[in-house]
């Protein structure tokens, strides 16, 4: 398969957006092989047992602001932080709307040990945002961790009704509110809600997107919330 993808290249040439080689694997395209192996889950780095967030001590298990004020969500299981290689790649998805990626990319999220739930959910974009993206990334996230772990994804329980700014243009403090009222919950038989979810997306930064879906589901009868994500920023 390398050496097909070698001679693709002589044709198409196409480099890697991380060290600039020539790609050599159609997997994980456009990422040569070095620099996505690169990309694995460090479980030595100390993180928030709540949220996920890389913590300065080795002595810490929660960060200040979930002691201050604990989230809605009962943990989020993060793959790595945001930046560098993962960085590139989730941008790429995202942004550069490379959605071959969406699936090695929601592989790394299925090596995480997850605990078992009823139902993946990805974090709905509203129908505006849907339109000028072209397609959800936590959708194409979802569906790799549903097919890896045989557990069923709903796209339809939770909605996003309207459209709020993107949270990457907000500072902080906007960004805790920003998200507050933009979810909610579709479901016809609130005795047909499932007990246990996991929240999919694929960057966390305050949290607040995260607590606010969690917020609207426990609302709404679900009994535990889970959040994960490939990629958590290093400060809020």
């Amino acid at each position: 398969m390398r050496k097909m993808w070698k001679l693709f290249n002589l044709i198409f040439p196409s480099r890697c957006p991380s060290c600039n080689r020539f790609t050599d694997s159609l997997k994980h395209a456009p990422f040569c092989t070095d620099c996505w192996q690169s990309l694995t889950h460090n479980p030595d780095i100390k993180r928030c047992r709540t949220c996920g967030i890389a913590l300065p001590s080795d002595y810490s298990f929660k960060c200040i602001t979930c002691i201050k004020e604990r989230p809605y969500y009962k943990k989020v299981y993060v793959f790595g932080d945001y930046d560098g290689a993962l960085k590139t790649a989730i941008n790429l998805l995202k942004f550069e709307k490379v959605r071959r990626l969406s699936i090695p990319l929601g592989e790394l999220l299925a090596s995480l040990s997850l605990p078992p739930v009823d139902v993946f959910l990805p974090v709905p974009l509203s129908k505006e945002r849907l339109i000028l993206r072209g397609f959800n990334q936590s959708h194409l996230l979802c569906h790799i961790l549903s097919r890896e772990f045989s557990i069923p994804m709903e796209p339809n329980i939770l909605v996003k009704p309207g459209d709020i700014q993107p949270q990457s243009l907000l500072s902080r403090a906007k960004r805790l509110k920003n998200p507050k009222g933009a979810f909610s919950v579709i479901m016809s038989d609130r005795k047909l809600l499932p007990g246990r979810v996991f929240i999919v997306d694929d960057v966390m930064t305050t949290g607040a997107t995260i607590n606010e879906c969690a917020r609207v589901l426990l609302r709404a009868g679900v009994k535990e919330v889970y959040g994960a994500v490939l990629a958590r920023t290093k400060s809020e």
